[in-house]
């Protein structure tokens, strides 16, 4: 299905209106601002670097003691202060770990003046703690923290690498407040302070991230592999200058630049990664370099990054996918077994190359490009097996919790596709200053997709009936119930497990935004106190679509059987699992037997399938900002309003299968619309003492719904004056929250952090998806919305560099946090058609959630223990009646380990253990005692070189 954009010319033109009117406030007030006074002003500029100038610090405090202005340098070093007038100044530079350096400053009339400030020890680069190891990482995080005007948190890539992260969402579980999402044991979406993945935003290099996901608005940052990093940084309270989609926290990505470093520059990784169910070596290699180059009067910088990891992996499982249990003559037992083996190969490939143009020191430009491949090459098996006792005449022998059976059937089944998933992403933009002020601007396209083009799916049922054969169950460890039975060899037949549907399906999935933004900042005084004005434009333009192909064919009575394709390489050690297919055999098999299967075509079910999941989005965003901060004394207030104006409009397909009319009925079906939102914040951050902040900040924002949620599109079928429907709810609201924030940081002096903080969110309209099954003459599962929800965490956070210990402890480090929400109690369905309304948590809140790593240091040898845990979440609610049925995933421990060593100053050997804990994926329906999914993944280990030059 393809479709071109026709934009309404009006709506167009009344965008760039209402852009231009927003446009004027700044431009009135800098024609308003004395000109006599700003040709009088001069600059201070700089750049924050080790003794050497070998190393910059980004997140280093540079202050005029004088008159209070301040800047914070950027990833680079380099700061600006501008508006000060002439005379003699004290510069203080303040960096956490490196103590207190003042400057004397001359600035002459309609000039400036350039430092360069010097701080920590007079010692190579390589032996300053403030540059390498533990230490330094820390530092930089914590700097970056403590300066900043709004709440964040964030790691460097040299932190990153201290862990055994296979990717960015890995990578994010070590900062504080963050929790991951794993599918297949490996790190997929980032939950913030427990909060639903979908209510999170993305950016790369400043650019909003689609989404590759099918049916999400979350972004699976699986796909991106660690090395690309520069920086990774959680923002938990917006400033109006930020897009507003986000109520857990704003993921900010950004890729190294050449002038992060002095000159060339670069890193080489070579690995080996071994999981121990698969029992395979996995190879991974990256490269990272940089230089900078001189042209003309200006310099160019050039930084490039490569990464690839072809990673073996697998998991095995058992599922009761129904989440129920039944009882027949005394015995309880599952609805459903499902025993699951996967394999799967996973390969990462991943690029980066940045330019920077620095023509003088007011005027810069700069190209911005990323892409990243993510292949998942899986091929799933599995056997599923509905024990019918037949109110007790099928039962041969049995207790409380085991049963054997007579005249059963089984289903085998297996799977293989090679999903490709891509994120790709280019900005190009740049700054320029002049007198007071800056201007910024960029223009982006991002894209992310998925294409599935091969999948297939076959099933083959065995009916053991009059065979001698029993199946039945073992509910002994209700976590891990298993199928048993008293023939094994009759079991384990290939021959008697025939083909009963053979699935082709190929799709494809693509979400694309061009934008482009505007920003300017005014530095100024109100009064007395320093500060700034800011004015933005921002244009979001995104279209998504996706396309399924499906034919679904029976056996086409070919008599085919596993034993036919029989895959032989089949380890399931969680107990009995049925024979397997080989998929590509069967596949083969059928099409060398193409014109039978044709034959056996489910038309129904292949043009239900393939015209449902079929839809096209546009989402276009205009938004317009105004915001001020200035330094009063010890305060820094930073507030002002953001207004963003959504057009909304979507395509889809409803099908109606009406078996009582023998009638099968497609409509084509769109739905427009279009809001505005108003968005307010404040952020406050008070310097109670040289080591201790206080902060407080409110924040209103909105997260769209979900595409897939409120797309037009169903699938209605009626059959016996029954009506069964299951579709998107275009009546969905965006969920809206105000947020507030309270926390203390104390500083304890070298490289130490201890905070504590309460937050507060009120949720309008947040989204459950709930099954209306049993409403009268009418079934439904569809996205709905209860009423608003509130919730007060708090949350804790402390690192601790050693350096004040006895000498014996001192290379020790450790951070550790705990988020946690303690109650809270939205109604979950008191909106929905019936009378239901109860409490449940929201989708995917966790209630706890912490991080522990402990880390040691010396005479070149270095090891971190890191622990990270979350608590339970709810997956899906079953049932708005009754609690029972609703499903949660299980809390969640894993343990990770690093070791290295540096065998000299630019080479180091490693050693990485994941999951060390073989911590499986477990989720259950109402209570623990009733499995729904258990997975295991197994460790892995890994072991490789690094080069620095």
């Amino acid at each position: 299905m393809k479709t071109t954009r026709i934009r309404s010319a009006s709506i167009l033109r009344a965008g760039v209106a209402a852009l231009a009117l927003l446009a004027a406030g700044p431009v009135v007030l800098l024609a308003a601002a004395p000109a006599e006074a700003q040709a009088q002003d001069g600059v201070v500029r700089g750049r924050v670097s080790d003794q050497q100038a070998g190393a910059f610090f980004g997140g280093a405090e540079v202050l005029l003691v004088e008159t209070g202005q301040r800047a914070v340098t950027g990833a680079d070093g380099r700061f600006v202060i501008n508006g000060v007038a002439p005379g003699t100044y004290t510069l203080r530079t303040t960096y956490v770990g490196a103590g207190v350096v003042d400057e004397t400053v001359e600035v002459a009339p309609g000039s400036g003046a350039v430092v360069n400030v010097r701080i920590g020890a007079d010692v190579t680069t390589v032996e300053n703690i403030l540059v390498v190891g533990t230490r330094a990482n820390l530092s930089t995080a914590l700097n970056r923290k403590r300066n900043a005007p709004n709440l964040v948190d964030g790691v460097s890539s040299d932190f990153i690498g201290q862990f055994p992260d296979q990717n960015v969402t890995e990578a994010a579980q070590r900062i504080p407040g963050v929790s991951i999402n794993r599918d297949q044991g490996e790190g997929r979406f980032i939950s913030i302070r427990g909060a639903n993945p979908n209510l999170n935003s993305i950016s790369i290099n400043g650019v909003g991230v689609p989404s590759a996901e099918g049916d999400q608005r979350q972004v699976a940052l699986d796909v991106i592999p660690a090395e690309l990093l520069s920086s990774l940084t959680i923002v938990k309270s917006l400033t109006p200058d930020m897009d507003a989609d986000t109520i857990g926290g704003a993921v900010q990505i950004e890729s190294a630049t050449a002038f992060d470093r002095a000159g060339f520059g670069g890193t080489f990784t070579a690995e080996g990664s071994y999981n121990t169910l698969r029992e395979e070596i996995s190879p991974r290699i990256g490269l990272s370099a940089s230089n900078i180059y001189d042209v003309g009067t200006g310099q160019l910088g050039i930084a490039g990054s490569f990464s690839w990891f072809d990673r073996e992996l697998g998991s095995d499982g058992i599922e009761n996918g129904s989440g129920e249990l039944d009882e027949d003559g005394g015995t309880i037992f599952p609805v459903e077994l499902e025993p699951r083996d996967y394999v799967l190969a996973r390969t990462r490939l991943g690029a980066a190359l940045n330019f920077d143009w620095r023509l003088s020191d007011t005027a810069s430009l700069y190209l911005r490009t990323l892409y990243s491949e993510f292949a998942d090459d899986e091929v799933q098996g599995g056997s599923i097996f509905e024990p019918n006792p037949d109110n007790g005449a099928n039962i041969v022998s049995g207790s409380e919790r085991e049963f054997l059976l007579a005249d059963q059937e089984v289903e085998s089944y297996v799977s293989d596709r090679e999903e490709t998933q891509t994120i790709y992403s280019v900005a190009f933009g740049g700054e320029n200053r002049f007198g007071s002020n800056l201007l910024e601007y960029q223009l982006a396209y991002a894209q992310a997709g998925e294409d599935n083009p091969d999948y297939v799916e076959f099933i083959f049922v065995a009916d053991h009936s009059g065979t001698g054969t029993l199946v039945g169950s073992n509910l002994d460890d209700p976590r891990r119930p298993l199928i048993i039975t008293n023939d094994l060899a009759g079991f384990n037949d290939a021959s008697r497990y025939e083909l009963d549907e053979a699935i082709f399906e190929s799709g494809v999935t693509e979400d694309r935004e061009w934008s482009a933004r505007v920003d300017l900042t005014h530095d100024t005084f109100f009064g007395d106190n320093p500060g700034f004005l800011k004015f933005g434009l921002k244009a979001r333009m995104r279209d998504r679509m996706s396309d399924l192909d499906i034919n679904v064919y029976g056996g086409a009575d070919m008599d085919a059987t596993i034993a036919d394709f029989l895959n032989s390489d089949i380890d399931y050690p969680l107990g009995l699992i049925a024979p397997q297919a080989d998929p590509q055999a069967v596949a083969a098999f059928v099409r060398a037997n193409q014109a039978a299967f044709n034959d056996d075509l489910d038309e129904e079910g292949s043009f239900i399938d393939s015209n449902v999941e079929d839809y096209e989005v546009e989402e276009d965003i205009w938004a317009g900002y105004g915001m001020a901060s200035a330094d009063i004394g010890a305060l820094t207030l930073t507030g002002g309003v953001r207004i963003e104006h959504t057009e909304y409009s979507a395509r889809g397909n409803e099908v109606t299968l009406d078996e009582d009319a023998g009638t099968l009925t497609l409509t084509a079906i769109s739905v427009e619309d279009s809001y505005t939102d108003v968005l307010p914040s404040l952020n406050a951050r008070y310097e109670l003492s040289p080591r201790t902040l206080l902060r407080a900040a409110y924040f209103r924002s909105v997260v769209r719904p979900i595409l897939e949620q409120n797309r037009p599109a169903g699938l209605i079928e009626i059959e016996d004056g029954e009506v069964e429907a299951e579709f998107g709810n275009v009546d969905l609201e965006r969920t809206r929250a105000d947020s507030i924030d309270l926390s203390i940081e104390y500083y304890p002096g070298d490289v130490g952090l201890l905070s504590a903080g309460l937050f507060f969110k009120r949720l309008q309209d947040p989204v459950y998806a709930i099954d209306l099954g049993g409403t009268t003459g009418y079934e439904a599962l569809k996205p709905t919305r209860p009423s608003s929800t509130a919730r007060t965490p708090t949350s804790s956070a402390s690192s601790w560099p050693g350096n004040r210990a006895p000498s014996c402890l001192r290379p020790l480090t450790a951070c550790c946090w705990r988020p946690t929400t303690p109650g809270w109690t939205p109604r979950a369905a008191s909106r929905c058609r019936t009378a239901a309304s109860r409490t449940a948590p929201l989708p995917f809140q966790a209630e706890n959630t912490a991080n522990l790593s402990i880390g040691y240091q010396k005479y070149g040898f270095s090891a971190r223990l890191a622990a990270t845990y979350r608590d339970r979440i709810l997956d899906e609610v079953g049932d708005p009646e009754d609690p029972a049925f609703d499903v949660y995933i299980d809390d969640h421990l894993q343990i990770d380990l690093t070791a290295a060593y540096d065998v000299t100053r630019n080479v180091q050997i490693f050693f990485e253990g994941s999951n060390l804990g073989d911590e499986p994926l477990y989720s259950f329906s109402g209570s623990r005692n009733v499995n729904v999914q258990y997975e295991e993944y197994g460790p892995s280990y890994t072991v490789g070189l690094k080069a620095v030059f």
